[in-house]
């Protein structure tokens, strides 16, 4: 896999000595005596705020301090077993996957070109897994920047004339643009292409069919018969290598062609996605078993350096040490500033703090625009930075 990046990382801490895995449940604790008032402060802040008040309404909090589930509560109507949708938080999840796919020898190396739809003449089919993972592959592909509906390709992708099948959109409208590795570009999909490569190297096949013309072809207009999880041996693949061993009951999510939209949907419950998040912060190994390559923890939360971005890594977003934030909508201008995070659309957070022996999970509803993303930077920030250094 090759050395992460030259940076200086915070040491990733080890599972406390006499303390369960929380593969069958969380283990319950106490908050420190001299932050408990502190802390819940902020937590009730949180969970009183409507959806038109900055941040929007928090459905969920759960913090693990030290490998105990310390606090959680939920909005009305929602609970420990309610699954919610992690949006672009299933980038992580996908990227762990990939980590996965390694660790279990069906992936030789990452530096490989990834299977793609594309060509063989096609340079597109020449991008390695690392660039789709740390999103340097360079395609023409606008998200984040868009202006309005009609070039935002995630929405024409998920909601428009790629809502059959993200795939074919993807192969026959996002061109290639810059040279692998040389621009950071933020991209759903990429984590779709991530998705579909997974499902090509282990050497699944849906069984959906398709009723009428090809989806491939007639996206917009095919009638075609929707796939349920459990039609798809890719659902089995995901639970096995990586949520059954962690205890998670989680639901990914396929379009209509059979493609893990391994982009955007991932259905867990606030629990769930913090024991996804506590296997980050012990390394990747879980039970004294190594589930994800070591050094991919690591890789995961560094700035790959050769771009101008300096906030993202391979699936998660990083902080910057006090560095300005390229680009500065991601601005954490506060520590811990060894904390990395799954982040999605509507406020979805899950903050993993090696300094802090913290896994913290808020799930919400929230607009994207205006001060929503950096209030709720800022309250994860505050929140982390209140408990003791580990």
């Amino acid at each position: 896999m090759g050395p992460a990046t030259a940076q200086d990382l915070v040491p990733l801490p080890p599972q406390p000595e006499g303390v369960a895995w929380p593969t069958e449940g969380w283990e319950e604790g106490e908050l420190p005596e001299d932050i408990a008032a502190d802390v819940q402060i902020l937590v009730d802040e949180a969970m009183s705020r409507e959806l038109a008040d900055e941040m929007g309404e928090t459905r969920a909090i759960v913090i693990i301090h030290r490998g105990k589930l310390v606090l959680e509560t939920y909005r009305e109507g929602f609970g420990p077993d309610t699954k919610q949708v992690s949006w672009s938080m299933a980038k992580s999840v996908t990227s762990a996957l990939v980590g996965r796919a390694l660790q279990l020898g069906l992936i030789e190396d990452i530096d490989y070109p990834m299977p793609t739809p594309f060509a063989e003449d096609d340079p597109r089919s020449q991008i390695s897994w690392r660039h789709w993972l740390t999103m340097t592959d360079g395609l023409d592909y606008t998200e984040i920047d868009a202006t309005g509906i009609d070039d935002n390709d995630v929405i024409q992708m998920m909601y428009g004339p790629g809502r059959f099948d993200v795939i074919g959109y993807i192969r026959d409208e996002v061109p290639a643009d810059h040279d692998p590795g040389s621009t950071w570009n933020y991209s759903t999909a990429g984590f779709h292409l991530i998705a579909r490569g997974l499902q090509r190297t282990v050497g699944i096949r849906t069984n959906c069919s398709t009723v009428g013309s090809d989806v491939s072809q007639e996206r917009a207009m095919s009638p075609v018969t929707r796939c349920s999880p459990s039609d798809i041996p890719m659902a089995e693949w995901i639970n096995s290598a990586l949520f059954d061993p962690l205890g998670m009951d989680a639901q990914p999510e396929f379009d209509a062609a059979g493609n893990f939209l391994g982009g955007s949907l991932v259905w867990a419950s606030a629990r769930d996605f913090a024991k996804f998040g506590y296997l980050y912060l012990r390394d990747g190994v879980w039970e004294g078993e190594r589930l994800l390559p070591d050094g991919w923890v690591d890789f995961s939360r560094s700035d790959p350096t050769a771009t101008k971005a300096n906030v993202y890594g391979a699936g998660w977003w990083i902080t910057t040490g006090g560095e300005e934030p390229a680009p500065d909508y991601q601005r954490r201008n506060m520590p811990p500033w060894d904390s990395f995070a799954a982040e999605g659309h509507e406020g979805q957070t899950l903050y993993v703090v090696p300094s802090r022996d913290l896994v913290i999970v808020r799930l919400g509803l929230m607009e994207n625009g205006g001060n929503n993303w950096p209030a709720l930077f800022e309250w994860n920030q505050s929140l982390a930075s209140l408990f003791p250094e580990a």
